[in-house]
């Protein structure tokens, strides 16, 4: 009757203790999450032909360059930034792991052993000693704060995968970008050194004119400078292509000292160009790892509020031990043994409001990360209409220059005859062969900005990443 009547006491307790915890403690309303309107269509016409395909996880290979896509493999197994990334994945994978075994119950053993000699006034005394315990604890998840602890580890687990997905795809994305303005650069050099050609074969002419007299010595000073300048347009060009080939070997994992470059399988100007279809604006959220790092990240929050919301609330736990105890050492004669349990239950009733605080910063950290949300969302916009725009910008300026580059190469065939005949000055012919060389320099600065766009294209569109998709 009276062990009956302890149990009774401590349930009232118990019921009394939550009940008043309750009163003070509200339920944390759910957040409304930013989405995108299915309607909404890209500023930009989406010029879809007959060979468009939406990006793949594969999506450099569509540019045809063996060399790019080895490039990138390299980068995957060789890169630093890429590896730490994935140290900090298999970190949050095992705080997940952490926080999941808090929900299941811990066990422990001891043991011990001992003798000590006591010498006074009378004869020795020797006394032994041998123990042994196993205790098992069970903390009692009632109100989900083990469980929430748990779902914001494996939401946070989740982001860190998501950001390691975002930074292959940066990863990528930056190569076949330094890849193609090295493959520019090149190109520019053989431009120059064509443009350099150029300006020494109308040199020889107007040598030949001064020598009969049908050119002053100012023309020919004029075209020798003309030589000297287009000789020391080189210099520029080579430096900035060793510097881009060192950023090239930084970027695939490998030291920029006697980094060399395989020969391109594709010049600049035959590299494939591929038609990418965009798809509409809400298929976004599923095709970009850094909008699902940040809805993982809100999903976090939302544990961590329901966690600091149940902070409030009393903890119980459950305790077992037994054990057994003997004075004959290491043989254990005579045991004796012991065996019990509890139940601990603990409620903070005056901490000073730090609980409170905890919960009011908690759901702060979650209206902070919604708005951060909503910052991607409106960011990534961004980002695949801007690349849409340059994309079929670019495409026309091409087909522009190109017209204009024909017609100056035509023009300068052309001053070169009539100046040999004496029916143009050299300023003419000088003045044609500048504008030939500015229109070949700015077809090549038009091919590299529209593979650069496609590539950011790519990547707004995510490179064929899909939301289900993580880590390696």
């Amino acid at each position: 009757m009276l062990i009956n009547k302890r149990v009774c006491e401590l349930r009232a307790l118990l019921l009394a203790i939550a009940t008043a915890t309750l009163i003070g403690c509200a339920v944390t309303p759910p957040i409304e999450r930013p989405s995108l309107d299915s309607t909404e269509t890209w500023n930009i016409p989406r010029d879809i032909g007959e060979n468009s395909v939406a990006p793949d996880r594969f999506w450099w290979q569509a540019f045809g360059s063996a060399e790019l896509s080895q490039l990138i493999s390299r980068a995957f197994e060789q890169s630093p930034d890429l590896a730490a990334m994935a140290e900090r994945v298999f970190q949050a994978e095992q705080q997940a792991r952490i926080a999941g075994i808090r929900l299941l119950p811990s066990l422990g053993l001891t043991g011990a052993t001992g003798s000590r000699v006591t010498d006074g006034r009378g004869p020795s005394e020797r006394s032994e000693s041998t123990s042994a315990s196993l205790t098992a604890s069970y903390e009692l998840d009632v109100w989900g704060n083990l469980a929430a602890s748990r779902h914001a580890a494996e939401a946070s687990f989740r982001a860190t995968a998501f950001d390691y997905d975002t930074v292959r795809l940066t990863l990528a994305s930056s190569v076949a970008t330094t890849w193609f303005q090295l493959l520019g650069l090149e190109e520019q050099l053989r431009v120059a050194q064509e443009n350099l050609r150029i300006s020494e074969r109308v040199e020889r002419i107007v040598e030949v004119r001064y020598r009969n007299g049908a050119a002053n010595r100012a023309e020919l000073l004029r075209q020798q400078t003309e030589v000297l300048n287009q000789r020391a347009s080189l210099i520029p060009l080579q430096l900035q292509y060793r510097q881009t080939r060192s950023a090239l070997a930084v970027l695939v994992g490998a030291s920029p000292l006697g980094f060399e470059v395989k020969s391109a399988d594709n010049t600049l100007l035959t590299m494939t160009l591929p038609s990418v279809d965009a798809g509409l604006p809400p298929e976004l959220l599923t095709r970009r790892p850094d909008l699902a790092r940040e809805e993982a990240r809100l999903q976090a929050a939302d544990a961590n509020v329901e966690q600091a919301r149940t902070a409030l609330l009393p903890s119980f736990s459950i305790g077992l031990n037994a054990g057994v105890n003997s004075t004959n050492l290491l043989s254990l004669t005579d045991p004796v043994k012991t065996a019990g349990w509890s139940l601990s239950v603990v409620q903070s009733l005056f901490d000073g409001g730090r609980l409170d605080a905890q919960q009011a910063v908690s759901e702060s950290q979650r209206r902070e990360l919604v708005e951060n949300y909503r910052s991607t969302i409106l960011t990534a916009l961004q980002e695949t209409d801007d690349a849409l725009d340059r994309v079929q910008t670019s495409q026309y300026r091409e087909e522009l220059q190109q017209t204009v580059n024909e017609r100056a190469a035509r023009t300068l065939e052309l001053t070169e005859l009539r100046y040999k005949e004496g029916s143009d000055a050299l300023l003419t012919l000088l003045e044609a062969q500048r504008t030939l060389f500015q229109t070949r320099d700015q077809l090549v600065q038009l091919r590299i900005s529209r593979l650069i766009a496609a590539v950011d294209l790519y990547k707004a569109l995510g490179g064929g990443w899909e939301k289900q998709q993580t880590g390696k």
